[in-house]
């Protein structure tokens, strides 16, 4: 979730560019609503539109997401990716499980998208079968260990998404507040292996607090 509608560009780009956004249904408005009530950093719209056009163009079989936070990130890479994928998407509060699993039950798609209750890393490591689409947007300190155990996991082809990878400006300043100086650091380190990796085709996009989207060659 971005700090501010500007937060990457000028206020009249941004203005514009929201205004192009299509309204969201009844339940995403609602999702968002709880979100804003209660501090909870679900993915901005437009992030949520990219990540729809991007798992209807891939139709994945298999989506995993980390971090599920109350399943708005779910639920809309379940609708756009269609009847035949599964989403697995990780969460380790379980208050934030329950949240989750409600409004999943709401949009009618228990069957398609499992939450599980635990650390994203150790859950990541139990998986095997390939992964066509992963979305990460989870404790950012671990966003390289995340990079480093998806890679091996992902089909041909297979597409990552990460958010906030621009962290509010940090990753480009030269002075950042201490608060913030291991999720900036862990993140420059994760922009740059991605964009690096020899088995991918990477790209930072200035969308919502940026984006990661990254192929898998060969």
């Amino acid at each position: 979730m971005k700090a501010a509608a500007d937060a990457i560009l000028r206020p009249e780009q941004a203005a514009y560019l929201e205004a192009l956004e299509p309204p969201r249904d009844a339940l995403l408005v609602k999702m968002e609503a709880r979100a804003a009530e209660r501090g909870y950093p679900v993915s901005d719209p437009e992030v949520a539109s990219f990540l729809a056009v991007t798992a209807q163009a891939r139709r994945p079989r298999l989506v995993v997401e980390l971090g599920t936070n109350i399943g708005y990130g779910a639920i809309v890479l379940a609708r756009a990716a269609g009847p035949e994928a599964k989403v697995l998407t990780f969460e380790l509060s379980h208050d934030l499980c329950e949240t989750a699993r409600e409004f999943i039950a709401e949009a009618g798609l228990q069957d398609r998208i499992t939450v599980l209750q635990g650390a994203a890393l150790h859950e990541l490591e139990k998986l095997e079968e390939p992964i066509d689409l992963a979305y990460i947007d989870c404790v950012k300190e671990e966003y390289p260990r995340y990079l480093d155990l998806l890679v091996p996991r992902l089909a041909p082809d297979g597409v990552v998404v990460a958010d906030n990878v621009l962290w509010g400006g940090h990753v480009a300043r030269s002075s950042v507040p201490d608060a913030q100086r291991a999720p900036t650091e862990a993140l420059r380190a994760f922009n740059l292996a991605l964009v690096q990796h020899p088995s991918l085709r990477a790209v930072i996009l200035p969308l919502g607090d940026g984006v990661a989207y990254a192929v898998k060659q060969g």
